[in-house]
């Protein structure tokens, strides 16, 4: 009996160290699990690691998507990651709506992480699903996948744009004419004399004008009448040579020639009144 026991007893621990690992599997997961976008619009997927306590040293998410809905823009490791580029462990297809990172932590986690974001453009109107593909992996220490394999997904509902509101123009309002009604004669008002206000003095400004200063000429002393006479007769005199000597001597010279000239004319006077004596 005792046996028995024991032998239930041990396959029992058997099948929970079994188990443990199944129990302790990591788990991903996509938040929002529903997006609302509009056409044209841009929305962000963040994708999480929880291993559960048990330590994950690389992930890789494949993630597949409508590609005539979605497309991807751009994705961001959270801190920490160290991302692996080799052939299959990175890709953006767009065409046929496949996306692939892979990263590994140094020194493994063991809690709940942020692996990273994943930006998507509503290209068109409609509904689609963004899930994580069976290819996806956590590995352990032993290089084991400890992934669960429970659907990850995330519901997209895309809206068309509203359409461009077309206003009517407004009919113009006519307005009412005023009704005028017949009104009294009014007495003609007797002109009121305007009262003139006191008009404030302008004070008069009196403006200092320079006065020209005028310069006096020198006045040039006139010749005296007497000087004027006196250079007359000097200038007779010398005969406007102004010497007096070759004057004087000029003058006999003249008056010598004047003597000479009558004395030859009285000669002919004499000679023609003897000629009529004889």
């Amino acid at each position: 009996m005792k046996k028995t026991l024991l032998t239930i007893l041990l396959g029992v621990f058997g099948v929970m160290v079994l188990a443990a690992p199944a129990l302790a599997a990591t788990s991903v997961s996509f938040a929002p699990v529903n997006v609302s976008a509009r056409q044209g619009q841009t929305f962000t997927l963040t994708i999480g690691v929880n291993p559960q306590g048990v330590k994950n040293y690389t992930v890789k998410t494949e993630l597949r998507y409508p590609a005539d809905l979605l497309e991807v823009k751009s994705f961001t490791f959270a801190n920490g990651w160290m991302p692996l580029s080799q052939p299959g462990d990175d890709l953006t297809d767009n065409t046929n709506g496949v996306f692939i990172k892979t990263a590994g932590y140094p020194g493994g986690i063991s809690s709940p992480i942020t692996f990273g974001t994943v930006s998507f453009l509503a290209k068109k109107s409609g509904n689609g699903t963004i899930a994580l593909n069976s290819n996806s992996f956590a590995l352990d220490a032993n290089n084991q996948n400890v992934l669960a394999g429970a659907t990850v997904q995330t519901a997209v509902a895309i809206s068309a744009p509203p359409a461009p509101v077309q206003t009517t123009p407004m009919a113009p309002v006519s307005k009412p004419k005023p009704v005028l009604s017949p009104t009294a004669p009014t007495t003609p008002k007797t002109p009121t004399t305007p009262v003139s206000e006191p008009k404030e003095e302008t004070p008069i400004v009196q403006i200092e004008q320079e006065v020209p200063i005028v310069q006096e000429q020198p006045t040039v002393p006139q010749p005296i009448a007497s000087q004027s006479l006196l250079a007359s007769v000097g200038s007779a005199v010398t005969l406007g040579t102004d010497n007096v000597i070759v004057g004087i001597l000029v003058a006999i010279a003249i008056l010598a020639l004047i003597g000479y000239a009558i004395y030859v004319v009285i000669q002919r006077a004499r000679r023609k009144n003897l000629g009529k004596l004889q």
